[in-house]
């Protein structure tokens, strides 16, 4: 069968290309350069000899062929190459990455998509060769072999608990080589690279992002996230999604498996360890007080650009057209499911009502034990300062709000003014207050 046109131009230019007459002629010396190093060269040396051992072996015919073959090789092996200067394969390879770029980049530039119909046959025929049912079947029908193998694995491994413990020596030393090396490529960044110019450089890797793709994927996103959704949806029964359903069931024998006792232990177990890592970390800022009060010099402007953050974000709200935003939180405020919000306040209440009802004192308690636990004499010095220097602060407020406030207590209570409600609501607060300053 004759290639198509478009083949045919395409491995024209391939034979007449000046580019890839260069990166085969780098090819073969770094080909040659690699056979002509000394392991390489023992290497095919031994595996000739061996080759030729074997062939001969049994055969006293093929013996005394075989021993010119072998003097020959023997002989080879012992002849050193000519010395190539320091850094040689290095510089080829090189020289071969800026060959090959340059060649794809003359292709794409007389035609961008010249590598796609080339890459989409072999895709093509990959896809239609290759059988994925076989391939599910053969992972499917592995899991029992590879459970096997992990298990040969840990029978020999385990055998030796020093070989583990190498491993994991081995695993800490790359840990730490890691650590090192990535210091190292910082270095040159804090050392050698002024601030606006390192700034420009990564910042400008931000800038050269397009906004337009990135938009695009993220609607691409959204869409695969609503259709798997709706799909849900859909295929759900008795009023239950279908992603609810699958979870359920897959909980529902999980659960079961998991032994009760072991949760609770793991449980108090990974609040220890943090209340440790809490204590190592104190320990360590107590030795250290100088990053404790960098921490603490910082709390302005870090709690105030976070102001200013939400200040901007509520702002947001304020620009919006007006109509607009009422018609927002009208449509918010009918979707909210108001009474399974209540439900929730209510099933709160409940859930305390039924453990005081099994121990009344449970809460007391708590309570009086944490009570006992303060410091009355400092709780006592700081509100002395604290309420009137707050009540001072904010005392142009209070002035404003508090007839409000006192008005609306008054209509809720009910009545006329100088009903028994009303009286009753304004005398049992300042009865109160008046009983707690006699008392004080």
């Amino acid at each position: 069968m004759l290639p198509y046109p478009a083949e045919m131009k395409e491995v024209y230019l391939m034979r007449n290309d000046p580019h890839l007459s260069e990166i085969e002629k780098i090819e073969a010396r770094i080909v040659g350069e690699m056979i002509r190093s000394t392991g390489i060269r023992g290497l095919i040396f031994s595996v000739g000899s061996y080759l030729v051992e074997g062939w001969a072996d049994g055969s006293p015919m093929r013996e005394r062929l075989a021993r010119p073959v072998q003097w020959a090789i023997t002989k080879a092996s012992k002849t050193l190459p000519p010395k190539r200067e320091h850094g040689f394969l290095s510089s080829e390879i090189g020289k071969l990455v800026t060959a090959w770029s340059r060649k794809v980049n003359r292709e794409h530039a007389a035609d961008p998509a010249a590598h796609s119909r080339a890459n989409g046959r072999a895709i093509k025929g990959f896809i239609e060769n290759t059988d994925f049912g076989e391939v599910a079947d053969m992972v499917e029908g592995s899991e029992e072999c590879a459970v096997k193998t992990v298990e040969a694995l840990n029978e020999a491994l385990w055998k030796y608990p020093a070989k583990v413990a190498s491993i994991l020596a081995a695993l800490l030393a790359g840990i730490n080589t890691s650590l090192r090396a990535s210091r190292e490529v910082i270095r040159p960044l804090e050392n050698n690279v002024a601030p606006d110019l390192l700034a420009d450089m990564i910042l400008s890797l931000v800038n050269g992002i397009k906004g337009r793709e990135a938009g695009e994927l993220a609607n691409s996103a959204l869409e695969l996230l609503r259709r798997l959704h709706t799909g849900s949806l859909l295929l759900g029964r008795a009023g239950k999604p279908l992603f609810q359903i699958y979870l359920t069931d897959l909980l529902g024998k999980s659960a079961p498996e998991i032994k009760p006792e072991l949760l609770k232990k793991a449980r108090i177990a990974l609040a220890e360890d943090r209340e440790a890592f809490s204590g190592a970390l104190a320990d360590a800022l107590t030795d250290n007080p100088a990053l404790v009060l960098a921490y603490v010099s910082s709390l302005g402007l870090v709690k105030s650009s976070s102001v200013k953050a939400a200040s901007r974000r509520l702002k947001v709200l304020e620009d919006i057209d007006r109509a607009d935003l009422d018609s927002a939180a009208l449509e918010a405020s009918r979707d909210m499911d108001t009474f399974e919000a209540a439900e929730l306040v209510n099933t709160f209440f409940r859930v305390i009502n039924r453990l005081h009802e099994g121990n009344p004192d449970i809460f007391a308690d708590v309570a009086r034990s944490i009570a006992d636990s303060l410091d009355a004499s400092e709780v006592r010095q700081t509100l002395e300062w604290l309420v009137p220097e707050v009540l001072d602060a904010f005392m142009p407020l209070i002035v404003e709000a508090l007839p409000v406030i006192m008005k609306g207590l008054g209509r809720d209570a009910g009545g006329a003014p100088g009903s028994a409600g009303r009286e009753t609501a304004f005398n049992e607060p300042r009865a109160a207050t008046g009983a707690a300053g006699g008392e004080a």
